[in-house]
């Protein structure tokens, strides 16, 4: 099994390392692949890829941390998993349930579903097995669902620039390069 975590990591946060960690912890994956998004993602300020690559690599030394959407145009989640798939065999792709509810505005959401397995962390009290019982029957045997739920996001940190919500060689590289500055 190999296990890609996708994601802005904007930055990442205490949060993404405990589901890391968690991942390594009930699936013994012979690989974590965290990829963080490129800058053509759909998210408006994004900070840069190059710090956020730069951050992830930092936060996750014993990971690999791949750089393969830094100079691509946004392509989707199907694209990226194809490109690992010719790589990695058993590739299974992690989510929060906060994102899973919106998986039918993703690109080819359809043969995502079809051609990937899915990792799923229950998040912000979404009944998530009712959501894929009623909106995503046909898949169901796609979803390994995780009961691991933590009120920690790089939203939070972005708009407190609360220390404990990073870990410190992330918050050093933050400071260093004046990046989540207060307005």
């Amino acid at each position: 099994m190999n296990i890609v975590y996708g994601g802005s990591f904007n930055p990442p946060t205490i949060a993404h390392k405990k589901i890391v960690l968690k991942l390594h912890e009930l699936f013994k994956p012979q690989n974590i692949l965290i990829v963080p998004t490129g800058d053509s993602y759909t998210w408006k300020n994004i900070t840069p890829f190059y710090h956020r690559l730069n951050m992830t690599r930092l936060a996750f030394p014993n990971d690999k941390v791949l750089d393969i959407e830094q100079n691509k145009k946004y392509q989707g989640t199907i694209n990226t998993l194809r490109y690992l798939s010719r790589q990695y065999d058993d590739l299974y792709f992690t989510m929060g349930a906060d994102n899973l509810i919106y998986i039918k505005k993703w690109i080819n959401y359809e043969a995502l579903l079809n051609e990937f397995n899915f990792i799923i962390f229950k998040r912000d009290e979404i009944d998530i097995e009712a959501f894929i019982t009623n909106e995503l029957s046909n898949y169901k045997e796609k979803f390994t669902i995780v009961d691991f739920n933590m009120d920690i996001s790089a939203t939070k940190f972005r708009s407190t620039h609360a220390s404990e919500l990073v870990d410190p060689c992330v918050l050093d590289y933050i400071k260093t390069n004046g990046l989540y500055k207060e307005d």
